[in-house]
């Protein structure tokens, strides 16, 4: 699970940022991210009904908590980011999507280097 500090919680800043916020895509997710005014990076996780019953989106849900856990301390500061999944993720193992997640996060430049 991600840190308390870390984690986004209301309707209303997903819906900020999936309205001002820039994207970067892969094959089984998309990346919205927008610049914050607070230091700690903030992340939200969404799955849509359509990528299955609700024991594989909440399964889906923690793979993906769980790698972006791991790359907390990789991410910039100032920054809210939600990561979406698209209805395929289900037929996608959790190697694959770290190395997704990797891939968006270099590719949005959201990771320190």
């Amino acid at each position: 699970m991600l840190p308390k500090q870390n984690r986004l919680k209301k309707r209303k800043e997903f819906g900020y940022i999936h309205k001002n916020g820039k994207r970067v895509h892969s094959e089984h997710l998309t990346l919205t991210y927008i610049e914050s005014r607070f230091p700690i990076p903030k992340i939200g996780v969404v799955v849509s009904n359509k990528s299955g019953n609700a024991v594989v989106r909440n399964r889906i849900k923690r793979q993906l908590r769980e790698i972006l856990k791991q790359n907390i301390n990789n991410l910039r500061s100032h920054q809210n980011i939600v990561l979406s999944a698209h209805p395929n993720i289900s037929e996608c193992d959790f190697s694959k999507l770290g190395a997704e997640i990797n891939y968006l996060l270099k590719k949005g430049k959201r990771i320190n280097e």
